[in-house]
């Protein structure tokens, strides 16, 4: 939450998120909020794979702030099609705690947790991703895996689809979503590089910040899918860090000093910015408790 030490983390694996708090350079885990019922119109319910979340403030002195989370919109590695990935959520929450003001607990959603399927709509939709949609991860298929807010805009990033070492971001305008209608979309290409795909987004003064990695583990899949050769000399991608000011050509900050290709940079967050640089936390998929990192990040 812009300016506090109030945040919230979604779980890829569960159907919840919690809310923590920062105090200096300790992470209080707070309180679970369900997000997903175990049944959705008679269909079984299974994690919801949530990949991104965004803080969306109050448009005027006395409106709505959000928390907005998204699940991957992708199939999994084997291929199966699971229904509860395909959700988009919005939490409402007080401006000054960060908390919802509503009764919640982690046993069943609040009615006022909002959640919409038809963003699954406007994925396949875009024609630039069109033909990856609902294909398998392996298969260089769609997955979101960044959300940030963009002025009235969410910005979804996608690790995969990757084409010739471009990756990709959707630009859907806020006031669309949790309506009937399927939202419009407009689609960035973003050049990255060969098998890089966004892993994370964060929203900073002017634009975002990229948290970029590996599109694909598979090589060989890499190789044919993202229309450039990945095994250099310097080998598969490690993580990088871009800024992206949503117009034009995506600016390097850089690569993460001690992260290697095979470390998976899943989670960046801002803490702090100034006029020179970021302050910012990166968590790791994989490592003990996410194994978060400080990094300070030149503009």
């Amino acid at each position: 939450m812009t300016g506090t030490n109030h945040c919230f983390a979604v779980n890829d694996e569960k159907k919840y998120a919690q809310f923590f708090d920062i105090d200096g350079r300790k992470i209080e885990p707070k309180e679970v909020i369900r997000l997903l019922p175990d049944t959705v119109d008679g269909v079984d319910m299974k994690e919801i794979d949530a990949e991104g979340v965004a803080y969306a403030p109050a448009a005027e002195a006395n409106g709505i702030s959000y928390f907005y989370i998204t699940g991957s919109h992708g199939r999994s590695r084997n291929g199966s099609l699971r229904p509860s990935v395909f959700f988009l959520f919005r939490v409402p929450v007080s401006t000054v705690t960060g908390r919802p003001e509503f009764a919640f607990s982690e046993g069943e959603p609040s009615p006022n947790v909002e959640r919409t399927a038809l963003l699954r709509e406007t994925i396949k939709s875009r024609p630039e991703l069109a033909d990856r949609a609902e294909q398998p991860l392996d298969q260089n298929g769609v997955t979101i895996e960044g959300l940030a807010m963009e002025g009235d805009s969410l910005l979804f990033g996608f690790r995969s689809p990757c084409h010739t070492a471009n990756a990709y971001i959707m630009r859907v305008p806020v006031h669309e979503l949790f309506k009937d209608a399927v939202p419009s979309g407009t689609v960035e290409k973003l050049a990255l590089g060969a098998d890089v795909g966004v892993r994370d987004l964060a929203a900073v003064k002017g634009g975002v910040m990229i948290l970029a990695g590996r599109s694909q583990d598979d090589v060989a899949v890499s190789h044919a899918n993202c229309g450039q050769p990945i095994e250099t000399e310097e080998g598969p991608p490690a993580p990088s860090v871009w800024f992206w000011d949503g117009k034009n050509e995506p600016h390097p900050l850089g690569m993460l000093p001690g992260v290697g290709p095979g470390d998976k940079a899943e989670t960046l967050m801002l803490l702090d910015e100034s006029e020179s640089e970021y302050r910012a936390l990166i968590m790791f998929d994989g490592a003990e408790n996410g194994e978060p990192i400080e990094f300070l990040i030149k503009k």
